[in-house]
């Protein structure tokens, strides 16, 4: 090995050791962030009012997926516009021309289907039950 292959090699250290003074200290910060998030009954509860504050109604005037596959994204678009994101149980239930309807402050969203069918969606139902389990465990302590 002559002299500038080693000195490359000391450079490359050198590189790699800057480095992870800088990278191990931000996934330490973020470790720590999410971790305070998935415990904090602050948090829980404010994303569970905000995702009550949710509201929509109208026509579905077009059904859309994000890809061709068992987890792709699949969302209802209202009077032209407005897009929702859906659940796939729903979305392969309603056609276009259905009315549906979510009201402020509620966890339900309501499908009025053209056959006389009514879906009922508890939309807040992961983010809610989330809160709820955290919130009577630190009760409990």
């Amino acid at each position: 090995m002559n002299e500038s292959e080693q000195e490359l090699e000391k450079q490359e250290s050198e590189v790699n050791k800057n480095l992870a003074y800088v990278f191990v200290p931000i996934a330490i910060i973020l470790v720590t962030i999410s971790i305070y998030q998935s415990n904090s009954l602050d948090y829980k509860r404010e994303k569970y009012l905000e995702s009550k504050k949710t509201e929509f109604n109208g026509k579905i005037t077009d059904k859309k997926e994000d890809g061709d596959y068992t987890r792709a994204s699949r969302f209802m678009i209202l009077n032209g516009s407005y897009q929702v994101r859906i659940p796939n149980e729903i979305y392969y239930q309603i056609n276009v021309g259905d009315s549906v309807f979510k009201e402020y402050g509620k966890d339900s969203a309501y499908y009025y289907l053209k056959n006389g069918k009514v879906l009922i969606e508890d939309c807040n139902r992961y983010i809610r039950e989330d809160y709820l389990k955290l919130k009577s465990k630190k009760t409990k302590n």
